[in-house]
């Protein structure tokens, strides 16, 4: 683990390749020194955050991290229905190919039938992805692993 407490062991962080045009931010962070539990956010889109434009959020946790069922339930209050209630129980998913690392990685994809939001959720090794999205074909994503958060804007905190 770094000082920051961001990096445990077998935890990574995944981000949207390089070629993403837009802005990069990271959104959140958290670690739990009694767990060791890690998390962090990312969005991908304009400089503002506005679930109604193209972007994507990328949510890494730690195996087994209790923030990574939150994230998803949050996508899918905001994104998935953004006007109605969100669901009691996940709704049916289908399988859709996300290349991670340049490998093919099976994730479960959950689509909004009335816009264009979805929400995909994976494992890569040992890290839980949540991932939402607007506009933007989820089977199209490339989903690298990044060390190192300078390259990203922060618009809340300092990552020291």
């Amino acid at each position: 683990m770094n000082d920051q407490g961001l990096w445990t062991e077998g935890f990574s962080i995944f981000a949207v390749d390089a070629d993403w045009p837009e802005s990069r931010q990271v959104m959140g962070h958290g670690y739990d020194q009694v767990t060791g539990d890690v998390h962090v956010s990312l969005w991908f889109g304009s400089p503002y955050y506005d679930p109604q434009v193209e972007h994507i959020t990328v949510f890494s946790a730690s195996s087994g991290n209790a923030e990574a069922g939150e994230a998803l339930e949050r996508a899918f209050a905001t994104y998935y229905h953004p006007v109605e209630e969100p669901p009691a129980g996940l709704p049916a998913s289908e399988p859709v190919t996300i290349t991670t690392d340049g490998n093919p990685v099976t994730f479960e994809l959950w689509r909004n039938s009335g816009n264009r939001c979805w929400i995909a959720r994976g494992c890569v090794e040992t890290t839980e992805v949540v991932l939402s999205g607007y506009e933007i074909e989820p089977s199209e994503l490339s989903l690298v692993r990044v060390s190192d958060l300078t390259s990203f804007s922060n618009p809340f905190e300092s990552l020291r």
